[in-house]
């Protein structure tokens, strides 16, 4: 069980990751963001109360966990899952130099750069590609067996638009996963750590092929 908590949690970062490649930067076409252009400031901090749902078409995959999402714009955006009574299971941070996995179950992170995952890919990934996909900038989009939509949008006290359920699916044969993020209460919040901190002495820090190949492993679902 703690093994699969870290596929878990890749699986959670190779979704995002596979719906940056799949989009281009900007929102075109019809939906709630293309009705009001948002402006964004650098600095601006929200922070949303999150559910996490895993699924699949065989029902061998059915897990719901809470969390919490931070946003600080252009600067990071942390996904932390966690239990019943607030215990932590892993966090996926996103900053400018690099993608942070860390699973506290486990007691392993891993940090994987840009070049990295753009080598993983075959297409070139920055930060704001995947930044953009949590501010509600990324157009949704369907490609190769994998597809992400915005299912809908809440308002900020000052009426900007801003994501409040992002759905993910793979597909690969018969085998369907979905990835459900559903935010609520979000918020104007600073004050929080931008950088999440975390005994790395007592964690194992596992290679970046190790972490690929989980990754890739999972984008095919060849690990469920």
């Amino acid at each position: 069980m703690r093994r699969s908590l870290l596929h878990i949690i890749c699986l959670i970062t190779a979704m995002v990751i596979l719906a940056a490649c799949s989009t281009s930067r900007k929102v075109a076409g019809d939906g709630p963001v293309s009705k009001q252009k948002v402006a964004w400031k650098t600095g601006e901090c929200i922070v949303a109360k999150t559910n996490i749902h895993l699924s699949d078409n065989t029902k061998k995959l059915d897990l719901s966990v809470n969390g919490t999402l931070r946003m600080k714009r252009d600067d990071v955006v942390q996904l932390s899952a966690t239990y019943l009574f607030g215990i932590q299971v892993g966090t996926l941070e996103i900053t400018p130099d690099a993608v942070t996995i860390i699973s506290r179950a486990t007691r392993q992170y891993a940090i994987l750069s840009y070049e990295e995952l753009s080598s993983l890919t075959g297409r070139a990934l920055s930060f704001d590609d995947l930044q953009d996909i949590f501010w509600g900038e990324a157009k949704k989009s369907k490609i190769n067996g994998f597809e992400w939509k915005y299912e809908s949008f809440s308002q900020l006290p000052d009426n900007r638009p801003i994501p409040s359920e992002i759905i993910f699916n793979v597909k690969s044969g018969a085998m369907s996963v979905n990835l459900d993020l559903e935010m609520q209460n979000h918020r104007m919040e600073e004050g929080w750590s931008t950088r999440t901190s975390f005994n790395q002495s007592s964690y194992t820090r596992l290679k970046s092929a190790e972490i690929i190949k989980i990754i890739s492993n999972l984008t095919v679902l060849s690990s469920l």
